[in-house]
């Protein structure tokens, strides 16, 4: 029967279940039996190789699903302030108002249903789907899955709005993000570029360049932003997007 299927194709769901020291006990139960060692051993790669696909794949999974949360979270945000925008005169299509609030709100739903998609399929991160369809800033703000073409038609019917003297104007695809998503990828980013720091340090002390120096003191100037940055501001993976 194993002669017939590729090892790639063989599946022991009851041996996946195992953990670590119960698969080896059965392993060695089926030794004692008679069981050739060649397909023993067979069974024990192929399953000790799909348990680590396996791990890795929850592991893609949670952070992928982490990171679209981010990208999510603020566009819900937005639509919920959205919906707060709309209890005035909500019935009345031939305000300018009602009309450009009502066709972002049609965006923003499509987005979110779009982007949650995504989520759940698990086949991309945003930046990687980003990269993917050529989207800017590696998809760091959902602003950034929204088509210009898109954002040039909302966008003219809110400057259609008259203004009021005193009054807040609402301006669509503002790149603002929740404060506890900032909070927590500035933090890592803080970690992440003064480790770099260190390291561009000790190279240079081993080996002084003035490349080496102009690097580190480029790196210090970027902690000196990652500061700076506003709590509601999106914040990139590594130092680089800053610029």
């Amino acid at each position: 029967m194993h002669s017939e299927t590729p090892p790639e194709k063989l599946q022991y769901p009851k041996l996946m279940a195992m953990k670590k020291r119960e698969l080896q006990n059965h392993l060695n139960a089926l030794l004692k039996k008679g069981e050739p060692r060649l397909v023993v051993n067979t069974m024990r790669d192929i399953v000790l190789r799909q348990k680590e696909e396996l791990r890795r794949k929850r592991i893609h999974l949670t952070t992928s699903g982490r990171l679209w949360d981010e990208v999510i979270k603020p566009l819900q945000a937005e639509r919920r302030a959205l919906r707060g925008c709309l209890t005035y005169k909500a019935d009345d299509e031939a305000d300018p108002r009602v009309k450009a609030y009502r066709a972002y709100q049609v965006v923003l739903d499509e987005l979110i249903r779009r982007l949650k998609a995504l989520k759940q399929e698990g086949a991309f991160t945003p930046s990687t789907y980003a990269q993917a369809k050529n989207y800017p800033n590696h998809g760091l703000h959902w602003t950034d899955f929204v088509p210009i073409k898109i954002k040039l038609r909302i966008t003219a019917l809110f400057d259609d709005i008259p203004h009021k003297p005193k009054a807040k104007r609402k301006h669509p695809f503002e790149r603002l993000v929740n404060e506890d998503i900032h909070a927590r990828r500035k933090h890592k980013l803080i970690e992440r570029t003064t480790k770099e720091l260190l390291r561009a340090s000790q190279d240079n002390a081993l080996n002084p360049s003035d490349e080496a120096q102009a690097r580190i003191a480029t790196i210090r100037r970027a902690l000196i932003r990652i500061e700076q940055l506003n709590p509601t501001e999106p914040v990139p993976t590594t130092w680089h997007g800053l610029y």
